[in-house]
């Protein structure tokens, strides 16, 4: 059950103050900066490189929800390592959506002396981009050359939201002189990292607004200095940190929003109302035209079950529509573009997609709406903008809502990715749904199953055939990569993984489902040799069983080798998805050889992860079952020490030598 947030704005619970906390005049703000520098240390006192002496923001809510953002902030250099890293400073804006003014850019030397930087010597360029191009730009302003002990501080201001639209009768305006208004007019919403790579001495934010528009708000994993003041019709919010440490980091650890200081803010009152508000921004732009229907037509043909007809339907958008963003302009980010343009253009990024399946899905005759999600990380209960990505729901007849996702499932039987469990999710129905957590996938949803036969002949050799299902996440890796290599290049990659067993092994037969069958479990059976693979040339013969060294494995284990290299954690582990691995081997030997030295059974269970291995051997003849089972693809800090007990006992498993010794007149002369 989500908890209920604090609902601010009542002025009878609230202090009086003399004036909101706007950043200061150029003279104050320079007189301010030189005292904060005297007092801040140098490198006898920090290991980083840099400081940041103060990180400050003010922000002034409008009535129509838009949001002007002032934002100072001090930078002193330690060491001359940091000289280069911050000798170039970018400011990131929108020029459709929001408005970026440079106000103050200025060194301040070591021995007293204040730079003003000239703010026309700026460069206004496109911001890198890859698969996303959203005419996003940035300022480039260079600084003058820094030394150890120096210092700058830029002073920005920006008005409107990171993505925002247009409206006829809003202002301010953006870059262009187009007006403004904010994704969900009237409100205003905001998430707020307290941690950084480097040390902070302190960091304040505050947020001015009017008492007529309650403002909720939540600090998680940690706790700030907050206070809440009346300033005529206004209410000023002010939430300060100071001595913020560099935000330490783990290997493979879990989204940093999880786990560090943060502040989310929202005058929304609710998920439903920001259910509502996706339905609203969404139903314009599904739409279908006569080419569509009849795609859809064409695409469910000899379909005969409602699923079926779902299922072709994620495939096809899946498929045939490019992950690719191209701009409409204003309407970027928050809602999808018109289905007839996606379908024309083939690409389109999540929101995208999930508009051109939901279209396609009611032209089929079902109920559907777009879904957002945050993607592998947790979505808290202030009801912010919290969100990463957009996907497709259905509404069965009993009432039930399912989830699609055609952005995570090319290549992949699955209709809604093993890759999302216990995802939070916001319905975007007419009606509104609270916040919601899709589908936990346990692992056998996620299998990879070996069945090896594998024979060692008198001379060392080793011959070997598996037969390798697989479902989920381990699935559609494979499906991913044996579909974008060209045929010639697949034999090569079956070369690769085989030499997991040996660095000489080759593969020989190989037959496997062809990637684009979605009809069946991807199988894939492989003959594979390696020369010389058992040690020794007298009485005694060692080796490794070649099944416990997973052929394919680099592409359905990967993810959990090398996490447990620290004796404890801090933070939890991150992987790739739930598992379950099951590994049955029988192995032959060539008469005279009996097995002295085996691995021993194995029994282990947990919260996050279990492993049973059992072994039976005879002479000329070894045979075992190995299953691992991982739980969680986020494994807790405090279940780290079962997942390491399993993982590290699998890992000795995998490097065992079996040992046999050989009866008199079996010995290779």
């Amino acid at each position: 059950m989500l908890r209920r947030p604090a609902l601010w704005g009542i002025p009878c619970l609230l202090a009086l103050a003399a004036s909101s906390p706007t950043i200061a005049r150029t003279d104050d703000t320079v007189a301010d900066a030189k005292a904060r520098l005297a007092r801040a240390g140098g490198p006898d006192q920090y290991k980083a490189n840099a400081l940041v002496v103060l990180d400050e923001t003010d922000i002034e809510v409008k009535d129509s929800g838009i949001g002007v953002a002032t934002r100072r902030k001090i930078v002193k250099i330690l060491r001359e390592s940091a000289i280069r890293a911050h000798a170039v400073q970018r400011f990131e804006y929108d020029p459709l959506t929001n408005n970026l003014e440079l106000i103050a850019i200025r060194v301040y030397r070591a021995d007293g002396r204040v730079e003003n930087v000239p703010l026309d010597a700026r460069v206004d360029e496109p911001r890198p981009a890859h698969m996303i191009y959203w005419g996003g730009k940035q300022f480039v302003v260079t600084l003058p050359r820094l030394a150890v002990g120096d210092a700058y501080e830029t002073i920005s201001r920006l008005t409107g939201f990171n993505v925002a639209y247009l409206a006829g009768d809003e202002t301010p305006c953006n870059a262009l002189g187009q007006p403004l208004r904010p994704p969900l007019p009237g409100h205003w919403h905001d998430e707020v990292h307290f941690w950084s790579s480097l040390p902070v001495i302190e960091k304040r934010y505050s947020v001015r607004i009017s008492v007529r528009k309650p403002l909720q708000f939540k600090v998680y994993n940690g706790e700030l200095e907050t206070s809440v003041k009346l300033d005529g019709d206004h209410l000023v919010y002010t939430f300060v940190k100071k001595d913020i440490a560099p935000h330490p980091s783990e290997p493979a650890m879990e989204p940093a929003p999880n786990v560090f200081c943060k502040l989310l803010l929202a005058t929304v009152p609710d998920w439903p109302t920001k259910g509502r508000w996706l339905h609203s921004v969404s139903e314009p732009q599904l739409k279908a035209d006569d080419a569509i229907r009849k795609k859809v037509a064409e695409i469910i043909k000899g379909c005969k079950t409602d699923e079926e007809k779902y299922t072709a339907l994620n495939h096809w958008v899946a498929e045939n529509v490019r992950y690719a963003g191209t701009t409409r302009g204003m309407s970027e980010g928050y809602t999808i573009h018109d289905i007839k343009e996606t379908f024309r253009d083939r690409c389109g990024v999540c929101k995208d997609k999930a508009g051109m399946l939901c279209g396609m899905l009611r032209v089929a005759g079902f109920e559907a709406y777009t879904v957002m999600t945050m993607a592998r990380q947790r979505v808290d209960d202030i009801p912010a903008d919290q969100f990463n990505h957009c996907v497709t729901c259905i509404r069965t007849k009993d009432g039930k809502l399912i989830l699609l996702d055609p952005t995570w499932m090319p290549k992949s039987r699955d209709n809604w990715s093993t890759l999302e469990p216990l995802q939070h999710v916001v319905f975007g129905t007419p009606e509104g749904e609270p916040l919601r957590q899709s589908p936990y996938f346990p692992p056998k949803d996620n299998l990879a199953q070996w069945t090896v036969t594998t024979t060692i002949s008198p001379d060392n050799d080793l011959s070997g055939s598996l037969r390798f299902t697989s479902c989920g996440a381990p699935e559609g890796r494979l499906r991913r990569t044996l579909a974008g290599l060209p045929p010639a290049e697949r034999t090569t990659y079956f070369d690769r993984s085989v030499q997991r067993v040996a660095a000489n092994a080759q593969a020989g037969r190989v037959r496997f489902t062809d990637p684009d069958d979605f009809s069946r479990p991807m199988n894939i059976e492989l003959d594979w040799t390696a020369g010389g693979y058992a040690l020794g040339d007298g009485a005694v013969r060692a080796f490794r069983l070649p099944g416990l060294q997973t052929i394919l494995g680099d592409r359905t284990l990967y993810d959990l080798a090398g996490k447990t290299r620290l004796a404890r954690r801090k933070f939890g582990i991150r992987l790739l998805a739930t598992r379950l691995a099951k590994i049955e081997e029988t192995l032959r030997l060539p008469a005279g050889w009996k097995p002295e030295h085996l691995p021993e059974p194995v029994e282990l269970d947990g919260p996050s992860a279990s492993l049973r291995f059992a072994i039976d051997a005879k002479p000329g003849r070894i045979h075992y079952t190995c299953e691992l089972a991982i739980k969680h693809w986020l494994i807790p800090a405090d279940e780290y020490a079962n997942f390491k007990n399993v993982m590290d006992t699998y890992d000795k498993l995998t490097h065992t030598m079996v040992v046999c010794k050989l009866e008199a007149g079996s010995v290779r002369r």
